[in-house]
């Protein structure tokens, strides 16, 4: 018989139907210390009848842990990080793990607080794809932070001055290839939009070598990635106003474009529409990350793709081992994995 009515039952009503102490229902329901098989079905008998939740925090203070990942994301509107989460959250849930899932819209401020607050949630691991830009210092009071108690790992991008986990793409060949890709095609005016983020910063320097092995004198105003100012989650205005400049500008006189990330990629595409600018007659183009549409787009979209599903795995397992085996030597726990892209070749560069 299963109980439907309103009441919230506690742990001591399950005692009582099933005729046990208090305490032997919890350590049944808790899963510590050991009982007789028949005490613990009559528990587990009696629990279900009563639709008997067990208090997580309770259960915790016994067990020493919440069965619970927080994923902090620098912005849940770009498909490459909900991507991220949502694989991340499978995967975890599969070893019995809650993801809380937050998000900082690039807000530095936000990321810390969260911090502060997931701590207090007890969590057992934290991932974090942090709003830190490449050129910003982290003080030694937000470092203990960051490499505190809990096991925490990095994704995507690397936090300058401190030594965790991490797991990310080769973004300086991943730029590198696409660049050289262009190159081969023709091109000596590439425009590379990209922003204040550490990551875009590995992707122009490998965008720097590729015009540099192929003897191309590097023009810095063909380099945009000083950001634009009051983006909300999810705009593409920054890849659009950037890509309306480099294409109208007689400064640039740009003949390809290589935009950086996905919201860029889409902001960019959108500016050359509205210029009536055909790919890849007046302009090739390459974008980051592979989406849905990218296939079905005429012509259809080269693009430098991360395996999203790959970062997930790999980042979900290695805090998994974190969890369970907290006393590891110092270069084991704070191994880095590269990833490598893969250029995805199509028609927008032409042949």
């Amino acid at each position: 018989m299963v109980n439907n009515d309103k009441k919230e039952y506690t742990i001591k009503d399950v005692a009582i139907l099933a005729g046990v102490s208090t305490a032997t229902a919890g350590r049944v329901l808790g899963g510590y210390g050991s009982v007789s098989s028949k005490t613990a079905r009559s528990v587990m008998e009696a629990a279900q009848k009563l639709n008997y939740i067990p208090n997580a925090i309770a259960q915790s203070m016994k067990k020493r842990n919440t069965n619970t990942v927080g994923l902090i994301v620098a912005n849940i509107c770009n498909p490459y990080f909900s991507t991220i989460a949502k694989a991340t959250e499978e995967h975890l849930a599969k070893h019995g793990y809650h993801v809380i899932i937050c998000n900082t819209d690039e807000d530095l401020d936000k990321e810390i607080s969260y911090i502060k607050t997931l701590y207090e949630k007890r969590i057992d691991g934290l991932m974090i794809a942090t709003a830190f830009k490449g050129n910003e210092k982290i003080s030694e009071e937000i470092g203990r932070m960051y490499d505190g108690k809990i096991p925490t790992l990095i994704i995507d991008r690397e936090i300058a001055g401190l030594s965790l986990p991490t797991v990310t793409s080769d973004n300086f060949r991943g730029a590198y290839d696409a660049t050289s890709h262009l190159i081969r095609l023709g091109h000596k005016r590439i425009g590379v939009i990209g922003t204040t983020i550490s990551t875009l910063y590995q992707r122009v320097d490998g965008y720097k070598k590729a015009l540099t092995d192929n003897g191309i004198p590097l023009d810095q105003d063909l380099i945009a990635n000083k950001g634009v100012p009051n983006l909300q989650a999810g705009d593409v205005r920054e890849g659009k106003e950037i890509a309306i400049h480099m294409l109208t500008s007689s400064k640039t006189k740009v003949t390809a474009i290589l935009a950086l990330n996905n919201l860029l990629t889409f902001g960019a595409l959108q500016a050359i529409r509205e210029l009536g600018l055909k790919i890849p007659d007046d302009v090739a183009f390459i974008g980051w990350d592979d989406f849905e549409l990218a296939t079905v787009m005429n012509p259809p979209i080269t693009v430098v793709n991360q395996s999203t599903g790959d970062i997930a795995a790999i980042a979900s397992s290695r805090l998994l081992q974190m969890m369970d085996e907290p006393a590891q030597d110092e270069a084991d726990r704070n191994r880095k994995v590269v990833l490598a892209t893969q250029l995805i070749v199509r028609g927008s560069c032409g042949s």
